[in-house]
């Protein structure tokens, strides 16, 4: 009885509400809500979820894969990598830097691919919530640029210092693939909802 309880109680967890998903709907499963701009499209709108995906696997593979191999003196051999970058500004007191790399280089482009997938799947095209979501998204966009900025910077800064000789590493290719898939992805959203929006 108590077995029987439990699977009514996690049928109920795991069930869809139709007009909208729950977040553990969009982090653990692929459902989508009834009316949502997923169940509404068609043709090459049906890749923004696989680019969403491939941004965001990219990303963190270019997070944490070295973007640069710096040699100095021609002795000595350093790789460094985004996230490994913010720890050493971080640990070495430069607070404002680390802050503001990991702002434009982490934490946007991760709230841009999730409230992306957010409005694919989560919501009716025309729910109040979508619309916001949508203009977070514009927000966002008018950033998009900086975090490929930043590491361009960071490579800039190592290839002058006439110490050191920098090569770009494979991370700096898994973090232009996301910065490309998104941005392709949120244009690909935003003509689909023009396109849907005047009939909703």
């Amino acid at each position: 009885m108590k077995n029987l309880e439990f699977l009514k109680r996690a049928q109920k967890f795991w069930s869809s509400e139709h007009v909208s998903l729950r977040w553990w709907h969009l982090l653990f499963t692929f459902k989508r809500a009834e009316n949502s701009l997923a169940n509404r499209t068609s043709g090459i709108t049906r890749l923004i979820p696989i680019l969403l995906f491939v941004a965001l696997v990219t990303l963190f593979f270019g997070l944490t894969i070295p973007i640069l191999r710096v040699e100095k003196f021609f002795l000595f051999e350093d790789l460094i990598s985004i996230s490994g970058a913010i720890d050493q500004l971080a640990h070495g007191g430069e607070y404002l830097i680390a802050v503001i790399i990991l702002l434009f280089s982490v934490i946007f482009p991760t709230i841009k691919i999730l409230v992306a997938n957010y409005i694919w799947r989560a919501r009716s095209v025309g729910h109040k919530s979508v619309q916001r979501a949508v203009k977070l998204i514009d927000l966002l966009g008018k950033w998009s640029m900086l975090d490929v900025f930043i590491v361009g910077m960071i490579v800039i800064s190592a290839k002058s210092s006439g110490m050191a000789n920098a090569t770009s590493q494979p991370g700096m290719y898994y973090f232009g693939t996301s910065v490309i898939c998104s941005m392709l992805a949120v244009i690909l959203l935003k003509r689909a909802i023009d396109k849907i929006t005047p009939t909703c």
